[in-house]
């Protein structure tokens, strides 16, 4: 059986999930608004450069990530989520 990672996400009232699993290295975005869905899909589908601190603050590194690489990529893709599309994503809700 493999393991599902899942957060919840919401748009406006749409509240909805993004499940990733870790075996098959598939996101399924869960979004009513369907044309937030296809904008989040669209998203995780494309290579992304992530800036990541290093040592210190102010000590960056730049890297190509695809999200559905591993758990930890797809995280650090989501904290930007809401500046590309608009869709925030609920850490500390749970997904039903």
């Amino acid at each position: 059986m493999s393991e599902v990672f899942k957060v919840a996400i919401h748009y406006n009232n749409d509240n909805g999930s993004i499940e990733y699993d870790c075996t098959s290295k598939q996101i399924k975005v869960n979004l009513e608004d369907e044309v937030k869905r296809h904008e989040v899909e669209a998203y995780l589908s494309a290579t992304q450069i992530v800036r990541a601190a290093q040592h210190t603050l102010v000590d960056f590194i730049e890297w190509k990530a695809k999200p559905n690489e591993d758990v930890r990529t797809l995280q650090l893709v989501l904290a930007h989520l809401w500046e590309q599309t608009e869709v925030h994503v609920d850490w500390s809700r749970p997904v039903a």
